[in-house]
């Protein structure tokens, strides 16, 4: 069991990676974007253990939360996953790449989903 920030702006989406995430076994804090992600970090007395990050949210996307935690000392080494249904988008960059821990493509099932969270 893990305690995961997930963070995404689409609130059906948000909600049925929650109940993907709790039925696996892991407690969430969710996010609508990358601010809000930042927010949760900052406030809470509990790091997560990892954060799945939608690319594309209003505000601060998901590339932006990265390079937000990896300047953070408290949080350079939680593990990063971005999630998107373009994992071919042009800001995936291999300097991004690099800093990640899994792209995650949508859409994607439990088992993806599972798959994922056993490497990470």
């Amino acid at each position: 069991m893990s305690h995961i920030l997930l963070v995404e702006d689409n609130a059906a989406m948000q909600m049925l990676l929650c109940d993907m995430l709790v039925y696996g076994e892991h407690t969430v804090v969710a996010g609508r974007t990358g601010l809000e992600a930042l927010d949760v970090l900052e406030k809470t007395a509990a790091l997560p253990e990892l954060i799945i990050s939608d690319l594309n949210m209003p505000r601060l996307d998901g590339i932006g939360l990265l390079e937000a935690v990896l300047q953070n000392p408290a949080w350079k080494d939680i593990p990063f996953v971005i999630m998107s249904a373009n994992v071919n988008d042009e800001r995936l960059t291999d300097s991004v790449i690099v800093n990640l821990d899994g792209v995650l493509p949508k859409p994607f099932s439990l088992d993806d989903l599972n798959m994922l969270l056993s490497r990470v």
